[in-house]
């Protein structure tokens, strides 16, 4: 009789499972990669928490992200704007944007980022659907109807 595979995979962001993560001044657990449970997708996603008096390093990179809070309160920096930003709000940053979170209260400042559309993410979806394809060269020029599939 074979073993029943599970069906629920529960990942944990506990205090004691979070990581300092220097280049970033945040401690976080990264969700992908999930051995045994999930194949990586895609996107990636993390739960961050950014601690009192504490603000994120500023940067950019190419993905979309998006940050959920869920505990907290702080200001978000996007570019030259701020906004204060507190649990139940969802931020969105687009490509390229110098962003940053600052807690500016006395309790920890928890949200979940999830990102995507990058070079990289893109560069293995296209070589994925390339080897589906039998495509030689994923790489190459897009064509639109594939992409969209309908017809041009």
């Amino acid at each position: 009789m074979s073993e029943k595979k599970s069906l629920m995979h529960v990942f944990t962001a506990h205090e004691d499972d979070m990581v300092f993560e220097e280049p970033y001044n945040v401690s976080g657990r990264r969700i992908f990669p999930w051995p045994g449970a999930v194949e990586e997708p895609f996107w990636g996603g993390a739960w961050v928490d950014v601690a009192p008096g504490e603000t994120s390093t500023a940067h950019h990179h190419d993905e979309n992200e998006m940050f959920f809070i869920t505990e907290g309160s702080g200001v978000m920096r996007i570019g030259d704007e701020t906004r204060r930003v507190r649990a139940g709000e969802t931020v969105f940053i687009t490509p390229y944007q110098d962003h940053d979170l600052t807690n500016d209260g006395e309790t920890r400042l928890r949200f979940v980022t999830i990102w995507w559309g990058g070079a990289e993410a893109i560069a293995r979806e296209r070589a994925k659907w390339a080897a589906v394809f039998e495509i030689d060269d994923p790489s190459g020029p897009v064509n639109s109807r594939v992409v969209a599939g309908v017809s041009a």
